[in-house]
C-alpha cells in the first residue's frame, strides 16, 4: 500500500505539472492561430486517439506527463509555408506560443495556493527548539549566543512576517550572514534580539540553529530484525511512555531504553489515533568509541567514530583470539582483557597494533540495551488558513516570494556558496519528496508541494538554456530585432549541444539522488 502511495503521487505531481504545461503551449498556440498536430498524455505511441479539426489528441500506455507538437516545429522539417506551422509563422507569435507553457505553470501554482489559503493547510509552526548540542562545543547557535530560548515563537525577522518554520529558513539561508532582527513571543511579550547566522561549513546554508519546537516523540526509522520491528513498532508510531513513564524527548527514550537490557519493557503507543501497549525486550549492543582516531599509514590526519556492528566485534574479537593485537605493547589473549586494559587508560590515547598495522586514539567502550529505533520531536504544528480577500492576495504573493527565493538558490549554486550535490534534487528525489509528503503529511501538504513544483518548472523553463522554452524566446526575439531567422545549420548545432548538456545533467543528477537512498550508499561503500 504504502508503495503504490508512493508511485500515485509521484506520477499525479509530476504528471499533472507536466501536462499543465503542454496545456499551455497548445492553448497559447491557439490564441495566435499556431495548429498543433499532436496533444498527447503521456509519451510514446498513443493507445487511444481522437482527431478533432487538425490536432490528434492521445492516450499513451504511460499517461505520464506529455507533449505538444506544432506543425512545423522542427528546424530541419519541410513546411509549405502556411501562417498555422510553428517555425513560419512570425517571431511574436510563437514567442507567445512557447511562453504560455510556463504561464500556465504559474497559474496553476497560484490557483492551488488560492484555495489551500481558504481551505486551510498546515505547515510547521514558528515556535523553535535550540538543542542542547548547539549550546556548547564546536557548533554554537547564533540564536542561543543572541538570547533566545526553547519555545520562543519568532513572529518577525527583519521586518518580515514568520508564520512557519520554513518562512524562518529562507529568510536565514538568504540573509548572505548579516545581522537580522529577530522579534520572538515569549509568555505574553514580544521580545527583539539581534542574531547573526553563520555556516556550519563552507558550503552550507547560513543557520542560526534553531529546530522546529514540539512535545510529541515519533518512531521516524525501525530496523529490521531488530528487536522493536519484531515486537511489531512501526514508523510514525508516538511514543507516550516506557513502563509507565512519559517520554517527552528522544533523550529520555534512549536513556530509558539503554539502562534496561534484557528486560521486558512495556511501549505505550499512539498509532493512527489509537493507543496501544507494545512489549519489546532491549538487546545488549556494544559500542567502541573512538576519539581522535589515527592510521599509522596516515600520519597527522584524525577522524572520530564508533563501532557497533555486530560483525566489525566479531573481526575484533577474531584478531584478538589469534593473539594479533596488542594494546601499548602489551598482548592481549582475550576480549575481556582487552576491554580491561581500555578502561585502565580511559580517557587517554592508547596505540593498538594488529599485526603489522598501527592505530591510535582515546577509545571507550560502551554496553548498553538497543532496540533498533530512531526518533524524533514531532514539529508543532499550526493550521494557515486565510479570508477570502487574504486568500487571494496571499496567492500572488507566496508565490513571488517562491520564485525570489529560488532564483537566489540557484545564483548560490552557480556561484559554488551551494553545495550542488547536497542542493540539486532531480525526478527521483522530487518523486520520493512527493511520496514522503502524501503519505506522511497528508492531501493538503501534498497539494502545496505541487503548486511549488510547477512555480519551479516555470522557473527552470525560462532559463536561457539551450532546448528549454527560454532559449527558444531569446531565439525569437534575436529574429524579430535583426529581421530574419537564424541559421537552421547554426539552431541545430545548438540545439545538439544542448541536448548533449542536458543528457550529461540528467545522468549526474538522476545517479546524485539515488545516492541519497540507502541501498545505493550500501552498494557503493
Amino acid at each position: 500500500m504504502v508503495t503504490i502511495t508512493y508511485i500515485l503521487a509521484a506520477v499525479v505531481l509530476l504528471g499533472l505539472c507536466i501536462f499543465i504545461h503542454e496545456l499551455g503551449h497548445l492553448l497559447g498556440g491557439r490564441m495566435v492561430g499556431i495548429r498543433a498536430e499532436i496533444f498527447s498524455i503521456g509519451y510514446g505511441k498513443g493507445v487511444l486517439k481522437k482527431k478533432i479539426g487538425d490536432t490528434t489528441y492521445q492516450l499513451t500506455l504511460i499517461p505520464f506527463g506529455g507533449y505538444c507538437k506544432f506543425y512545423g516545429d522542427e528546424p530541419g522539417e519541410s513546411r509549405t509555408g502556411e501562417s498555422y506551422e510553428f517555425l513560419s509563422a512570425h517571431p511574436l507569435r510563437r514567442i507567445v506560443t512557447v511562453v504560455m507553457g510556463p504561464l500556465f505553470n504559474l497559474f496553476f501554482g497560484i490557483v492551488l495556493f488560492f484555495i489551500m489559503n481558504l481551505v486551510g493547510y498546515p505547515v510547521e509552526s514558528s515556535r523553535i527548539a535550540i538543542p542542547d548540542f548547539f549550546k556548547s562545543g564546536a557548533y554554537v547557535a547564533p540564536a542561543h549566543t543572541a538570547g533566545l530560548m526553547t519555545g520562543d515563537r519568532i513572529v518577525e525577522i527583519s521586518g518580515k512576517r514568520i508564520t512557519g518554520f520554513s518562512d524562518i529558513q529562507s529568510n536565514v539561508v538568504f540573509s548572505k550572514g548579516e545581522p537580522l532582527d529577530v522579534a520572538v513571543e515569549r509568555d505574553g511579550k514580544i521580545l527583539r534580539f539581534p542574531v547573526t547566522p553563520s555556516r556550519v561549513s563552507e558550503n552550507d546554508y547560513f543557520t542560526i540553529g534553531v529546530m522546529p519546537y514540539g512535545e510529541r516523540v515519533l518512531v521516524v526509522d525501525s530496523l529490521e530484525n531488530e528487536p522493536a520491528a519484531r515486537a511489531g513498532i512501526e514508523k510514525l508510531d508516538e511514543v507516550k511512555a516506557l513502563d509507565g513513564v512519559p517520554v517527552k524527548t528522544p533523550a529520555d527514550f534512549v536513556a530509558y531504553i539503554r539502562s534496561h537490557p534484557e528486560k521486558r519493557v512495556v511501549v505505550s503507543l499512539v498509532r493512527r489515533g489509537k493507543s496501544m501497549d507494545v512489549t519489546v525486550a532491549p538487546r545488549y549492543r556494544e559500542e567502541l568509541a573512538l576519539a581522535g582516531f589515527e592510521d599509522g599509514r596516515f600520519k597527522g590526519t584524525s577522524i572520530e567514530f564508533s563501532i557497533t556492528d555486530p560483525d566489525k566485534i566479531k573481526i575484533i574479537k577474531a584478531a584478538i583470539g589469534a593473539k594479533k593485537v596488542r594494546v601499548n605493547d602489551r598482548t592481549v589473549s582475550t576480549y575481556d582483557e582487552f576491554l580491561s586494559v581500555l578502561a585502565q587508560n580511559r580517557g587517554k590515547r592508547v596505540r593498538i597494533y594488529n599485526g603489522a598495522e598501527e592505530y591510535s586514539a582515546s577509545v571507550e567502550y560502551k554496553k548498553y540495551g538497543f532496540i533498533g529505533v530512531e526518533t524524533a520531536i514531532a514539529p508543532e504544528m499550526v493550521t494557515v488558513r486565510h479570508s477570502l480577500p487574504m486568500a487571494a492576495a496571499r496567492a500572488i504573493v507566496d508565490p513571488v516570494d517562491f520564485i525570489v527565493m529560488n532564483l537566489k538558490g540557484l545564483g548560490m549554486l552557480i556561484t559554488g556558496k551551494l553545495d550542488v550535490r547536497k542542493n540539486l534534487s532531480g525526478p527521483v528525489r522530487i518523486a520520493k519528496i512527493a511520496g514522503d509528503t502524501a503519505h506522511y503529511r497528508g492531501i493538503s501538504s501534498f497539494i502545496i508541494l505541487m503548486a511549488k513544483i510547477s512555480i519551479i518548472l516555470m522557473v527552470m523553463n525560462l532559463l536561457p538554456i539551450p532546448v528549454v522554452d527560454g532559449s527558444h524566446i531569446i531565439f525569437y526575439l534575436i529574429e524579430m530585432i535583426k529581421g530574419s531567422p537564424i541559421n537552421e545549420k547554426v539552431m541545430e548545432k545548438i540545439q545538439f549541444v544542448g541536448v548533449a548538456l542536458l543528457i550529461m545533467l540528467g545522468v549526474f543528477v538522476v545517479f546524485n539522488d539515488l545516492s541519497f537512498f540507502p541501498f545505493f550508499q550500501k552498494l557503493f561503500n
